[in-house]
């Protein structure tokens, strides 16, 4: 395992998020580009298209669900040993995949307003990791992610402000608990990685710009983390790396 330094797993533990740039090669980074435009272009037939969701209004990919769940080039890349060092270095050794998404936020694409990650996963304790793996340089003007440094430190906040995406329905934190004073951009260079606590607050804006700002979360948990929904059967998550522990 090669460890993580201690400043960043530091930051993470004050800020709940660091960055790490170049984690990712050119040609590991043009083949995950030239995976999720096949499959947001429906060129991959083995793909389930009930994964695939798009701009509200348009026919245009803006995100697919499930992506290494269902594709063994995304798996690949959420097996990257460069990642799950530094997954190990906050979670531990043992460590399953909770779920993934690509992000494809085409020219004109929509915000997403503040949220935390650990309102959507029924997993205790609330302390998942996502990587978010820029594969085009994310920067204010064509949406990167905006965070509250910190936040993760705080409770789990009620999400119940409708958000319209498209026909859809989704639910956001209420503008009034948000600190925007404090938010900060998180830009990245592609091909480098930031990695989030699952209790951080963070939002993403509209891309304003004329090209794509592609990115790929995969979020890891502790194996030996406990499924908390108990209106739904627990999923078979699958171990990525360490032991396997019984409920």
């Amino acid at each position: 395992m090669q460890t993580t330094d201690d400043s960043l797993v530091a930051q993470y533990a004050r800020e709940g998020f660091f960055s790490v740039e170049h984690v990712l090669s050119a040609a590991e980074l043009e083949l995950l580009r030239q995976r999720m435009d096949e499959i947001s272009a429906g060129r991959v037939p083995s793909f389930p298209t009930a994964n695939i969701e798009f701009e509200p209004g348009a026919a245009v990919a803006r995100k697919i669900n499930r992506c290494a769940e269902c594709d063994e080039g995304f798996m690949a890349h959420a097996m990257n040993p460069r990642i799950l060092d530094i997954i190990e270095s906050l979670i531990g050794p043992d460590i399953k995949l909770f779920g993934s998404q690509c992000f494809m936020k085409p020219p004109g694409g929509v915000e997403k307003p503040y949220h935390q990650d650990s309102a959507y996963f029924t997993i205790e304790p609330r302390e998942l990791v996502t990587c978010w793996t820029a594969l085009d340089d994310a920067t204010i003007d064509n949406g990167c992610l905006w965070v509250i440094p910190g936040s993760h430190r705080g409770p789990l906040l009620d999400h119940d402000q409708p958000w319209q995406v498209g026909d859809r329905v989704d639910m956001q934190v209420r503008d009034e608990q948000i600190e925007f004073d404090r938010e900060v951009p998180n830009e990245l260079t592609a091909g480098s990685c930031s990695f989030h606590h699952s209790m951080l607050l963070h939002r993403s804006g509209s891309n304003q710009t004329d090209r794509p700002r592609r990115g790929l979360a995969v979020h890891y948990m502790s194996a030996r983390s406990r499924w908390t929904d108990s209106s739904a059967a627990k999923p078979n998550y699958q171990l990525l790396r360490g032991r396997e522990y019984e409920d």
